[in-house]
């Protein structure tokens, strides 16, 4: 469905808010940037700001397209699918807010900040805590024990999914960020048939 002048005008607002908040935090460092400073260089209200992202850290775990009225991520998960939903969200994140790194456009341009601040890292891991929820619900709700249903939660989504995004930011972005999601759920696939991925 295409998005009304409003939802662009919004996601825009959204995107540009996030962009520069990333540029002020490259030049000056993470906690010497304000909410206003943001606000102020993004052309918005601090008042805006908050609307879409209550906090600093939430510059990190905002989800843009449910901002403008266009579903959750959340609304995205197959409990039956799990590895084609973890690339599908991989995909809808690389049609995000993001820069030229080496001539390409990529997204998750702060992963720095969530390695190297702890109040980001703690605000993005209560992010994924609560994915986990919901999706721990929706895998019982489809038959699974509640002892397999939080496992299966939690290892895709803190070990292939966010475990995908440290070692892709680690290695320097070297490759796109999907090929690590995919080597994450090849290494769960490999366990849970019992065998030893390759080197």
């Amino acid at each position: 469905m295409p998005l009304t002048l409003r939802q662009r005008n919004r996601l825009d607002a959204i995107h540009r808010i996030m962009d520069t908040a990333m540029d002020l935090f490259d030049e000056r460092g993470y906690s010497d940037v304000t909410i206003e400073e943001i606000a102020a260089a993004s052309g918005v209200s601090p008042r805006t700001f908050y609307r879409y992202f209550g906090t600093k850290e939430g510059l990190f775990t905002a989800d843009p397209l449910a901002a403008v009225g266009l579903g959750s991520y959340s609304g995205q998960i197959d409990p039956g699918d799990l590895p084609g939903t973890l690339e599908r969200l991989i995909a809808r994140i690389g049609e995000g807010p993001g820069v030229s790194e080496g001539g390409r456009r990529t997204s998750w341009r702060g992963m720095r900040y969530v390695m190297e601040e702890p109040s980001v890292r703690a605000a993005v891991y209560g992010a994924l805590d609560e994915e986990a929820e919901r999706l721990t619900a929706l895998l019982r709700d489809a038959g699974e024990s509640p002892a397999r249903a939080r496992v299966i939660a939690r290892s895709y989504l803190f070990g292939a999914y966010f475990g995908a995004l440290e070692q892709w930011h680690l290695d320097g972005r070297s490759r796109p960020l999907g090929d690590y999601v995919r080597d994450g759920l090849a290494a769960l696939a490999d366990q849970t048939a019992g065998g030893r991925g390759q080197a």
